[in-house]
């Protein structure tokens, strides 16, 4: 290799630790290092700008500014206590009902974003009954990366996937949704064996449900009705969006238009925020880690180096079809567990580009094994996706530290089986 694919691969696995450890911002350190790759002159500046895909960053930005709104109405808060409410308090019900509700949403939302909702409402839950709220949290951000694999939109990688492989949301929800269902079904079977254990020795303080109220819970009516219809109106664009022609970034961007729209028209019940604190509330440390992460990826990609992985792929494959979507879909996860899933992807993204090139079989179980092994092996460790790292962050605030091992020691037999189970549905649709 050149002097350059030297740096770049220098620079991006100097990335990569700096990320993995989490000793520096993630987002700081993809920016340092995409301002490397231009400084040393691996890339020039048109080359890397137009390496960053708008529809990506867009469509992740459309779908915070919706959130941001749809929060202020209190439907969030209503599923949670509503969700507490009908199971009666009783523990092993909510480890059932909590995690398949954050599932159904992740799919919608994006499994992130659902965390930052549901595990503040799982601790106030779990808190009034009187229950450990580990075992829901954890059970529900793995459930959040099971879910999520359904959509385009449930997972940041899966954005990033469609993007670049101009897969629809529609064909997620077709070659995905199967998969999800049977992986969550048996989930609910291992999470009750793996985490119901420490639920059924407390008897829940069924009695302190009565302060819960699903109707206090809603803050505006009004804006939830109007968030309801536009959420409807974005999923029927989401699944008919490629027959009419219009990228997710544009669907995402129609909704949050409309929303911000129909928030400030009346009725309402109080005075909307203002533009500036909605724009205020988008994680702009996410949209830039994802610049950064695209402009480094330029880089590997400009000197050869993603070009030389894809021939090691091959080589150790022999081209075989199968045998290359079972290396994907398991080096995929096990790479997601010590690396995170969105750098990882970015990076595997030209690696499947160039496999194509090469004419290694058809491409896209190539696709769905990405995304397979990215969004399951999130579950391995609580590096594995930005979901875990919220709830991580959140439990940890509230006085309930969840460790590295304890994550581990209970996500990693849910991963082995979701993998198997993956691998079995790849090589039965697909070879």
């Amino acid at each position: 290799m050149s002097t350059q694919a030297w740096a770049a691969v220098a620079i991006f696995i100097a990335s990569y630790i700096a990320i993995a450890t989490d000793k520096i911002d993630r987002s700081m350190v993809a920016i340092i290092g995409a301002t490397l790759m231009l400084a040393v002159g691996i890339l020039d500046q048109e080359i890397a700008f137009a390496s960053i895909d708008l529809n990506v960053i867009l469509l992740l930005a459309g779908m915070m500014i919706m959130v941001n709104i749809i929060k202020r109405s209190g439907l969030f808060e209503w599923l949670a206590i509503s969700t507490a409410k009908a199971t009666g308090g009783r523990p092993i019900l909510l480890l059932i009902a909590l995690p398949l509700i954050t599932a159904i949403t992740s799919a919608f939302l994006d499994n992130v974003t659902t965390m930052i909702l549901i595990a503040p409402i799982t601790l106030v839950v779990a808190r009034t009954l009187r229950l450990d709220p580990v075992p829901l949290l954890l059970a529900e951000t793995m459930a959040s990366n099971i879910g999520g694999t359904a959509t385009l939109v449930g997972d940041p990688p899966h954005m990033l996937i469609g993007s670049a492989a101009n897969l629809s949301f529609l064909d997620f929800l077709k070659h995905m949704g199967p998969i999800v269902v049977i992986i969550l079904v048996i989930f609910v079977v291992i999470a009750n064996l793996t985490f119901g254990r420490a639920l059924r020795k407390v008897t829940s303080h069924v009695a302190g449900l009565a302060s819960l109220s699903p109707k206090k819970a809603i803050k505006d009516s009004y804006l939830l009705w109007k968030s309801v219809v536009v959420l409807a109106i974005v999923f029927t664009l989401f699944v008919l969006h490629e027959t009419l022609g219009m990228k997710p970034a544009t669907v995402a961007l129609i909704g949050a238009s409309l929303l911000l729209i129909l928030s400030q028209l009346p009725p309402r019940q109080g005075k909307m925020d203002s533009m500036g604190i909605l724009l205020a509330e988008i994680d702009w440390s996410t949209l830039f880690f994802f610049i950064g992460m695209f402009i480094m990826v330029a880089g590997l990609r400009a000197t050869g180096v993603i070009e030389a992985i894809a021939n090691l792929v091959v080589n150790l494959t022999s081209s075989h079809p199968l045998l290359t979507a079972m290396v994907v879909l398991w080096g995929s996860a096990f790479m997601t567990m010590i690396l995170s899933a969105v750098p990882f992807v970015v990076a595997m993204i030209p690696v499947i580009q160039s496999l194509a090139a090469q004419g290694v079989g058809p491409v896209e179980p190539l696709w769905w094994a990405l995304s397979l092994g990215a969004a399951l092996g999130a579950n391995g460790t609580f590096i594995g996706s930005a979901a875990n790292m919220v709830v991580i962050g959140i439990s940890t605030r509230s006085g309930h530290p969840i460790t590295f091992t304890n994550f581990t020691k209970k996500g990693l037999p849910i991963t082995i089986v979701s993998l198997i189970l993956a691998s079995l549905y790849v090589w039965l649709r697909y070879f």
